[in-house]
């Protein structure tokens, strides 16, 4: 689900980018902090709802929603980035959020495919393992599963606010409030 901008939405928010560029640094800095409070709730409630579209009984909770229920934040600035997914924190598994949200959003191409090794059973006799190592994962679907989908329900909001916000910041500077 791409999000499409027409060009008379890009002109505004190339407005709006100059017209914060040109700003004094304490008014930017306030601006930030404004779209940190702002937009945090907007992208933690699409990516809730993304993952609850994606739930399963809750005695089972899908891999998506344990790696990217973690790391859902706002990093502000200019660009503004929405993050998911980007905890560092090792999992029950053993496995880092930040390196399986990439897999479990778009899943994998390798699900028939076998894999093969070679490991000693406990009685010290080397046998080969043959395994679907793909099958944990998803199909592949290059649009995502859970964070593409929440970015293309949170994007127009999110840019939304963030207008807003800085032209609503900007009219209380020139008005000395």
């Amino acid at each position: 689900m791409p999000v499409r901008v027409t060009p008379a939405s890009r002109a505004h928010l190339d407005a709006v980018r100059r017209a914060f560029r040109a700003l004094p640094k304490d008014l930017r800095n306030a601006i930030r902090r404004e779209q940190r409070s702002q937009v945090g709730p907007i992208w933690r409630e699409e990516m809730a709802a993304s993952l609850a579209r994606t739930s399963v009984p809750a005695r089972a909770l899908r891999p998506q929603q344990r790696v990217f229920r973690t790391g859902t934040r706002v990093k502000a600035g200019l660009p503004m980035y929405l993050v998911a997914g980007a905890s560092t924190r090792t999992m029950r598994g053993g496995g880092l959020p930040v390196d399986l949200d990439a897999p479990y959003e778009f899943g994998s191409n390798r699900r028939s495919n076998y894999t093969r090794y070679n490991r000693r059973s406990k009685n010290g006799t080397p046998h080969t393992v043959t395994r679907r190592a793909g099958l944990q994962l998803p199909p592949r679907q290059s649009n995502g599963y859970v964070v593409y989908p929440a970015l293309a329900r949170a994007l127009p909001r999110v840019i939304g606010t963030w207008v807003h916000a800085v032209n609503q910041r900007i009219e209380r500077a020139i008005d000395g409030s």
